[in-house]
């Protein structure tokens, strides 16, 4: 049997697939939506082939998906899933219509308690030791979720502070009673290795700097790829990977791909030695021949030359100050108040910018042979 080299959980709305719920009719068109008419977040699909690809006869990759839309939409999803060309190893959806049925309205909209339920609970069904990779966004509370969940395992928060955390949060009294269940049975270890977050909503990434370092923020999954590579968690092929999808089928150019490379690269340069952007360039540059290559004016190829040739500047520039390696915040309390600031904040942003929108709109033509 295949040892269990890494485990990957993904977050599903704004992470993997483009989701839009911030206003009723978001929801209901995203409700009715059939597989077929559901679209990847850029480079999400190559993401999941690349991390199965990484495996041999000896070692396995798991990928779970925990996600907050109902769980009514499980077959629609799993078809998505199927169109894409995987099977995840596990797939959590939540009950809202049980909670619904129930009364329970604050777990409805609630998802600090639900998923860490789900994590803590995974975990207890992990092999001690594994380590994880965490994939969420910044519409809802992911960074936080992700880290709490990582500290708790690692013993780093207390019980009674988690309590006291999960009252202000509005987990019901069953919800705080699950987790702690689960929190029992889980081996105290440090396995998150890096909890990546797709910044769909353009949240400032210094916003999550309390996070940080486990914590990198990302603009699309190309950068994602550039940070497993650095984490060695993935080899270089999922750079290229990646890459081709969004050439290919999301027509991403040239510049705008090399410069979302450069991006990641100089906000992880202060956290990796330079020996890590050495070994990226030569790989890149190894993996760029064996590369299809077409007439089309934008090539995988050319495009992992252009991001070796970016490495190699950083190595050639001044290298930043060093930078404390120390451990994220814990103060959830305090991160949760902050957190639910920045959510109300960037939700009057979007609303103010679709009204904007709306007038900016030109008015519809009068109809054919309508009187003025």
């Amino acid at each position: 049997m295949a040892h269990v080299k890494h485990i990957f959980r993904w977050d599903l709305d704004k992470t993997y697939l483009k989701t839009e719920f911030d206003t009723l009719g978001d929801i209901v068109r995203t409700a009715r939506m059939t597989a077929e008419q559901r679209q990847n977040i850029p480079g999400s699909a190559a993401m999941i082939r690349a991390i199965r690809d990484a495996t041999d006869a000896h070692h396995r990759h798991l990928i779970y998906f925990i996600s907050g839309s109902p769980e009514q939409l499980r077959p629609v999803i799993e078809r998505k899933f199927a169109l894409d060309g995987f099977i995840p190893d596990g797939f959590v959806l939540k009950p809202t219509v049980t909670n619904i049925l129930r009364g329970r309205f604050r777990a409805v909209r609630g998802h600090l308690g639900y998923k860490l339920a789900q994590l803590l609970q995974m975990r207890t069904e992990a092999p001690v030791g594994t380590a994880e990779t965490l994939f969420g966004d910044d519409a809802e509370s992911d960074a936080l979720v992700y880290s709490l969940y990582a500290d708790l395992i690692a013993g780093r928060v207390k019980r009674p502070r988690l309590r006291t955390l999960l009252k202000a949060s509005g987990a019901y009294q069953s919800q705080i009673r699950e987790i702690e269940s689960h929190l029992e049975s889980v081996v105290r270890e440090d396995p998150v290795r890096r909890i990546v977050i797709h910044l769909d909503n353009r949240t400032p990434p210094v916003a999550f700097q309390p996070f940080f370092p486990r914590l990198v923020p990302i603009y699309n999954h190309l950068q994602t790829a550039l940070v497993l590579y650095l984490d060695r968690t993935l080899p270089v092929d999922a750079i290229a990977v990646v890459t081709r999808e969004l050439i290919g089928t999301f027509d991403f150019a040239r510049e705008r791909l090399v410069n979302l490379a450069e991006d990641i690269l100089r906000r992880r340069r202060p956290y990796i030695p330079p020996a890590q952007l050495e070994a990226l360039a030569a790989d890149l540059r190894a993996a760029a021949p064996a590369l299809d290559d077409t007439d089309a004016p934008v090539t995988a190829r050319t495009v992992l030359q252009d991001i070796a040739a970016r490495a190699e500047h950083l190595l050639a520039r001044p290298r930043p100050a060093g930078i404390e390696q120390a451990q994220p915040r814990t103060d959830y309390e305090a991160l949760w108040r902050e957190d639910k600031v920045r959510q109300a904040e960037a939700k009057r942003a979007r609303r103010l910018a679709a009204k904007v929108n709306r007038r900016q709109r030109p008015p519809s033509s009068p109809r054919q042979g309508a009187k003025g």
